[in-house]
């Protein structure tokens, strides 16, 4: 008799074959039992390894079909065994894994990679402060495995989520390699703090560019308040939650993994070349001034020819029972499509976990360090001047100097901003975590989490003697200095208990929570320096500073907050049909007000697992069918340090003579308000997960209702009895709901081809329902926020009571006007007036604009495909947002025949047959649909056989492309615009130009 003792869930389970003449594992009997030792004398070797990770498999059960001749792998996942010549079938099994039957062929060789078998009851999902079983899940929580993610030159952990989770929108709207995604889950939340969710990774809050993207192990959204308000206070705008990849047991494992890439522009703006403006000068539409005479194409002279990118990624895992490792290093350095913009980087991850004591304790170590350079010499400046520069301007004047024209306004060579500047801007971090935990009982775990977080700023910038700072400016070299230090400490303790008795599942976590930030800084700017030579590396040798001209500062910085947190979680299932889930978070800051500092975040869920009922249990369509429920609140902390409290600060305009010197004079910039608190948000969820017909079709359905209460803002209040104009107060309220739905299908899964579908939608409402309080209101119920920038200097967006946010608040223009007897008017734009009156813009005033579209899309649609034929792969990523508005900004300055300097090609193009004759102007003509759908990913990947290598467990080769094809109607560069704050939709002029990235790889296993 063989016997196999493994672990599922909470207790042994034991797999027996026993030795009889009676029927095999499959039922039937074998003529195989009836051979003797000489009749198997074939001999199959092979090694056995997992899909879900490529590593070697030691104690997987191999066994000739139809007898008791078996073996086991070894530590390598090898095995060995003898076979009668012909009609031999192994059969392979593993606890956790499912069983194969695979026939022999000609070969002596069969390796095999064995699929885990996880039910959808069975899958673990990490959550807040552990982990639980799917089946167990009563919240809105979404999970993005790897084989999942996004394929190709991803600069960051949020690119390989595009896509991928309903309600998550993540977008890149610029092609800055040093840039981070826009990230939103379930609509604007706040009127004066961010609505990005927490990002934690491993536990802790980091940004999405911390780690290596190669080095992430799953990733889970935790998308309502039932199930972020585990984190209360950081809990409001929903959870990411990133799990890196830990050691194994079994043989070291080393993984290698590098791209290649370059890029080109997706759209450029059809800017006037020299030929262009010639052609339009000798029409007698521009004066013949502006011809300078040379011929530059200014946008080209910025450009790098080929921008190139490369991504390396080295991984060594592996361990015992008792001891498991891991260490991740990658290193990537992309130049981006302009001169003077550039980003490297260089992340390292250890993470060590030993077991002591018959396994009682278990103890953690991680560090993780990583370094970035950014070159941003380039920037949204730099590119304006590239677009408005004349292109019959050259770049060089006769003495081999870069040609500059002081006497014109903001008109500034842009190859000379770029390369007459000096540049460093370093950021450094380190993390450094430990853990301890111990089992007294199996069903019980003590942990205690310690953690260190160091970032630093290191940044410097000098602008020489040749730049026009100083050829217009006299400035004699400009220099900027800044250094920051920030430290986060955290210390959490969690007991953690499960246990099942019979029918039931029982669940109870209690834990605390503390949080130390401190950050201290200080900055520098002076010129007047004698040489270049030093470049910003002497700021003290600069004149200005002394002199106390304006333009020139030195000065510090400190800040520091504290939260602490009592939390608790209790869970009961029942049959695993019947689920609830409670918890309850206690919270402090020292960021709020004295009366106002501690809250209460409680949640509640529960989960009816349909499919286990009787009668469905015989169902052949339903495999599996859940109904969820859930209430949650959860909080943020929208303020920083000391906003509650009255502040001070040196006037730098008014001083004293104390009878020996002139003293500046210390004047309140702050009101006190104790009550000043937390911004609350009350959600209710209703979610129905499914599976049906084994696996053809699964997915999920939520809707959700978001109550946003105690939303800060500024208010007017008098002086006095307060000392300044406004205080902070918590008096908002906004509310969200929608609809999320995402279908997974098996289309075709066979042996040699598989095609795998995921379509996953979104829907959000919101508006804004209150803006004032009973003790502090707006003069009106509304404010304008967004700015066009000179020269039209109107607010481009009005947040108003009753409005959804991202309302564009603008004059809605009707044509131009045609009337040649009024020359002053004759060509500017025709508006509708406040009172229906068709009127020439000239003659409007402010209470004539009105609302003309909103830039926050309604509806978000992701189509995502995966296909295997034979060795090769094919995955597609489609993204789509639909009805919402975007403000073109370039269309809005430069498609304008009046203005002095460079512009669009179209903008003499008739409108209403008249050529325009207005100023720039904010105008509804500048606001188009945003409607897109794009084929924002597609690779192909080829899997070389390595059956026969000595080296590799696994290869792949890869080919992929990003951002490739836009289908809309939108005329600017790129759809996908800014959407983050207040102002969402406004498409800048200066926004550095969105990428077409092509891509080569490998992905490697030792």
């Amino acid at each position: 008799m063989l016997v196999i003792v493994g672990l599922v869930g909470a207790g042994p389970t034991i797999s027996v074959w026993a030795s009889s003449s009676g029927p095999n594992e499959s039922g039937s009997n074998s003529s195989f039992s009836k051979l003797s030792d000489r009749d198997f004398d074939r001999t199959i070797r092979g090694v056995i390894t997992s899909s879900d990770d490529g590593l070697p498999m030691p104690g997987v059960s191999v066994l000739l079909k139809g007898t008791t001749r078996g073996t086991a792998t070894d530590i390598d996942g090898a095995y060995s065994i003898t076979t009668p010549d012909e009609g031999a079938i192994l059969v392979f099994s593993f606890i956790g894994f499912k069983t194969q039957e695979v026939a022999v062929t000609n070969s002596s060789v069969l390796n095999l990679k064995m699929e885990l078998d996880l039910t959808a009851m069975q899958e673990v999902v990490v959550v807040g402060y552990g982990t639980m079983r799917k089946g167990d899940i009563t919240s809105a929580v979404a999970q993005v495995k790897p084989e999942e993610f996004i394929t190709g030159a991803v600069r960051n952990a949020g690119e390989l989520l595009r896509g991928k989770v309903a309600g998550l929108a993540i977008s890149t709207p610029t092609g800055d390699p040093s840039a981070g995604p826009e990230i939103s889950l379930r609509g604007i939340t706040s009127v004066f703090g961010s609505s990005a969710p927490l990002v934690l990774i491993d536990g802790y809050p980091g940004s999405l560019n911390v780690i290596s993207p190669m080095d992430i192990e799953s990733v889970e959204v935790l998308k309502d308040a039932s199930a972020s308000a585990i984190y209360g206070a950081r809990g409001k705008n929903g959870v990411i939650l990133i799990t890196t990849k830990q050691g194994k047991s079994g043989k070291p494992t080393v993984e290698y993994s590098n791209f290649m890439s370059t890029s080109n522009f997706v759209r450029t703006a059809d800017f006037m070349s020299a030929t262009d403006m010639r052609g339009f000068i000798d029409q007698g539409l521009i004066d013949p001034s502006n011809d300078l005479g040379g011929d530059t194409d200014w946008l080209g002279e910025i450009t790098r020819d080929v921008p190139f990118n490369h991504f390396h990624n080295v991984s060594l895992r592996g361990g015992t029972e008792q001891t498991k490792y891991v260490a991740n290093m990658s290193y990537q350095n992309e130049l981006g499509a302009f001169y003077g913009s550039a980003n490297e980087e260089f992340k390292f991850r250890m993470d060590l976990t030993q077991f002591f004591a018959n396994n009682k304790v278990k103890v953690n170590m991680n560090v993780l360090k990583g370094i970035q350079n950014i070159d941003a010499r380039f920037g949204g400046w730099a590119y304006r001047q590239a677009l408005i520069r004349n292109p019959t301007d050259r770049v060089f004047n006769d003495d081999g100097r870069y040609q500059e024209r002081p006497e014109q306004f903001q008109y500034e060579n842009p190859l000379a901003l770029i390369n007459e500047q000096d540049y460093k801007n370093v950021n450094d971090w380190l993390w450094l975590t430990g853990s301890a935990s111990y089992f007294p009982v199996p069903e019980l775990e003590l942990k205690v989490v310690g953690s260190q977080h160091r970032s630093t700023n290191d940044f410097g910038s000098y602008q020489t003697r040749n730049h026009i700072s100083t050829i217009r400016d006299n400035r004699n070299g400009v220099a900027n200095v800044s250094n920051s230090l920030t430290v986060e400490n955290f210390l959490d303790l969690t007991a953690d208990y499960q246990k099942i008795i019979g029918d039931h599942r029982v669940h109870g976590m209690v834990g605390y929570s503390y949080i130390d930030w401190v950050n201290t800084g200080m900055a520098t700017s002076n010129f007047g320096f004698p040489s270049d030579v030093f470049s910003f590396r002497n700021i003290q040798q600069g004149t200005a500073l002394r002199q106390g001209l304006v333009g020139t500062f030195a000065n510090s910085s400190f800040s520091d907050w504290k939260l602490i947190g009592f939390f608790a979680r209790a869970g009961y299932g029942f049959k695993d049909k019947y689920n609830i889930l409670g918890s309850l978070r206690y919270e402090g800051s020292s960021r709020f007000g004295t009366n106002q500092k501690w809250g209460l975040f409680p949640a509640v869920s529960a989960g009816w697992t349909i499919s286990n009922e009787g009668f469905l249990k015989s169902s052949s369509v339903v495999d599996f069918l859940k109904i969820r429920v859930g209430y949650g609140e959860t909080g943020s902390v929208s303020t920083g340090p000391y906003q509650s409290l009255t502040r001070y600060a040196y006037s730098p305009t008014q001083f004293y003579f104390d009878g020996q010197n002139w003293v500046s004079v210390l004047n309140p910039v702050a009101n006190p308000n104790p009550n000043l608190g937390w911004e609350t948000n009350i959600e209710y969820n209703i979610g129905l997960d499914f599976n049906l017909w084994k696996n053809k079709l699964s997915g999920s359905i939520d809707y959700y209702d978001r109550t946003l209460q105690n939303l800060v803002y500024s208010y007017p209040v008098p002086v006095p009895p307060n000392l300044v104009g406004t205080t902070l107060a918590n008096a908002a309220a906004m509310r969200n709901s929608g609809m999320e739905v995402a279908f997974n299908s098996d289309l075709i899964k066979k042996e040699k081809i598989e095609w795998r579908a995921n379509v996953n939608f979104s829907v959000n409402t919101n508006e804004l329902t209150r803006l004032s309080s009973e003790e502090f209101q707006l003069r009106n119920d509304f404010f304008f926020t967004g700015g066009t920038g000179d020269p039209i200097q109107l607010s481009t967006h009005k947040v108003e009571e009753g409005q959804p946010i991202g309302s564009f608040f603008g004059f809605k223009s009707v044509g131009v006007v045609n009337d040649p007897s009024d020359p002053a008017r004759n060509g500017t734009w025709l508006i509708e007036g406040q009172d229906g009156e068709i009127k020439s813009i000239l003659d409007a005033n402010p209470d004539d604009r009105q609302i003309l579209g909103n830039g926050m899309p309604k509806y978000f649609l992701n189509f995502n495909n995966y296909i295997r034929i034979d060795k090769f792969d094919i995955n597609v990523t489609m993204r789509g947002a639909f009805k919402y508005q975007i403000l073109n900004f370039q269309r809005m300055f430069y498609e304008n025949p009046n203005i002095v300097y460079n512009r669009l090609n179209s903008s003499f193009d008739p409108i209403d047959g008249q050529i325009l004759r207005s100023p720039q102007s904010y105008v509804s003509h500048y606001i188009e649909n945003g409607d897109f759908l794009k084929i924002d990913n597609v690779s192909v990947g080829y899997n070389i056989p390595t059956e026969t290598s000595r080296f590799f467990t696994s290869a792949r080769v890869y080919v992929a492309g990003s951002n490739l094809f836009t289908f809309t109607n939108y005329q600017g560069l790129d759809p996908e615009v800014p959407r983050a704050g207040l102002a969402p939709g406004n498409d800048g002029r200066d926004k550095f130009p969105t990428l077409r990235i092509f891509t080569i790889g490998t992905d490697l296993r030792f």
